[in-house]
């Protein structure tokens, strides 16, 4: 058996983590990858992140971030990342994100793969794992939705009742009573709806609908 040692440095506390990230963040003027998949708006990677600001930021390469749809509706989470678009953040979300969270620069990642938003972090900086996670990086926003604010394609108040109603199971002509519309229209404007959505069937459709937050 070989046995590979990976160079890595466990960061154990919230003091170690800041100082350590904000030290990592610091080296490098690339490209920063986040993804963080938590339900706490108390974790301690949030503060550190919230607390690099403009150094974050600023730096050459931009940064890209992927969270979980459930953060959409926790105020304090949502207000930062508002803050992060102002200033030229590339915000996606997922349903499909691993657990725990990870920052990844051009020289290495910090990360965990605990459930808690007390779990150990740890620095990896072995540039032979390095394209591990950036192939992990690239999986995950491929992966990920844009925010329907920001889509070219997001449904208009009109389509978005029509997706509503039929996630309840309202028929054709239900929705075409109830929007005002003939039957014709509305089965033509949901097989638009399912095309944008690469759906095969109506349920799956309203599904998508829910994970891209059309609905």
């Amino acid at each position: 058996m070989v046995s590979i040692t990976v160079d890595s440095r466990p960061l154990p506390g919230a003091v170690e983590l800041a100082e350590a990230t904000r030290r990592f963040l610091a080296e490098g003027t690339g490209e920063v990858f986040c993804y963080w998949n938590y339900t706490s708006s108390e974790d301690p990677l949030l503060d550190v992140l919230r607390g690099a600001g403009s150094r974050l930021w600023d730096r050459e390469g931009g940064v890209r971030t992927v969270l979980p749809h459930g953060t959409r509706g926790v105020p304090d989470i949502a207000e930062h990342v508002a803050w992060q678009q102002d200033h030229g953040v590339q915000v996606r979300y997922s349903s499909r994100l691993p657990p725990g969270a990870m920052v990844l620069t051009e020289g290495g990642a910090i990360l965990t793969t605990g459930l808690q938003p007390d779990s150990t972090y740890v620095l990896v900086t072995d540039p032979h794992v390095r394209p591990a996670f950036g192939a992990l990086a690239q999986l995950l926003w491929q992966r990920a939705e844009i925010p329907p604010d920001q889509r070219k394609d997001a449904p208009s108040e009109a389509e978005r009742q029509m997706l509503r109603m039929l996630m309840q199971g309202l028929t054709d002509s239900a929705v075409a009573r109830q929007l005002g519309m003939s039957d014709r229209t509305v089965r033509r404007v949901v097989a638009q709806l399912m095309e944008r959505l690469g759906a095969q069937s109506r349920f799956e459709a309203g599904v998508r609908a829910v994970e891209r937050g059309w609905i």
